[in-house]
């Protein structure tokens, strides 16, 4: 593992929702946002000191529009594989979202305001690396592990790192507000949900990344299993 020099995670802030650079002896990504995210990721790729071609993988915590928009687009631009859950590759390649089911009352209004995510084919893009077991990152000089943490959607993955961070995808949610860690509003199983925060807490996590609002501590995370 190359000498870090800088945080081992970079937000790239993308509207209301966010997605990851996890640094490394080559950089991986953690979800694309929306279709027309991919010059804020480039741009922000560059700010790093790495270029398109040097990014290595493109992880997709989900297969919801807000983080497979811009999936094509970037590996056409940097050349780098996609990784999904096994349950949400066929999705990824339709250019189709998984199930959005309210968990909440919150849930069930933004649900009316969305909509529903019609196919959007010119948009898929066939992943290369499809898992359904914890994989690891130690060949991009990252000490860190993908793992399956379903609940949100039936393949919802998050990133654990050594280094005490975890990338929570929309398994934990921010409010808009208060900045306050949540459950999700959105879940295919919400007690599996529940199950999987705990798996994250059991990594000790200093700091929890989500796709939308945070970061939180691994404190804030734990008050939402009490």
């Amino acid at each position: 593992m190359i000498e870090e020099t800088g945080p081992p995670v970079i937000p790239i802030p993308l509207g209301h929702v966010n997605a990851f650079l996890l640094r490394g002896t080559r950089p991986v990504l953690v979800d694309t946002g929306f279709p027309g995210s991919a010059p804020k990721i480039l741009s922000a790729l560059q700010k790093e000191g790495y270029r398109p071609w040097e990014l290595a993988l493109i992880v997709i915590t989900h297969a919801h529009l807000d983080h497979t928009g811009s999936a094509a687009t970037l590996a056409g631009a940097t050349g780098a594989p996609v990784l999904v859950h096994k349950a949400e590759a066929d999705y990824l390649s339709s250019g189709a979202s998984a199930p959005v089911i309210p968990a909440s009352f919150t849930g069930r209004i933004f649900r009316l305001v969305i909509g529903k995510h019609a196919p959007a084919p010119e948009l898929g893009i066939t992943p290369v690396i499809r898992i359904d077991v914890p994989y690891r990152l130690d060949a991009f000089g990252i000490d860190g592990t993908i793992l399956p943490t379903p609940g949100h959607t039936k393949g919802s993955l998050s990133v654990s790192l050594a280094t005490g961070e975890c990338i929570a995808g929309d398994l934990i949610n921010g409010t808009f507000l208060t900045h306050r860690a949540r459950l999700p509003i959105f879940a295919e199983d919400p007690e599996t949900a529940r199950q999987s925060i705990r798996s994250l807490l059991d990594t000790a996590p200093k700091t929890v990344y989500a796709g939308h609002g945070g970061p939180f501590s691994g404190a804030d995370v734990e008050a939402l299993l009490r």
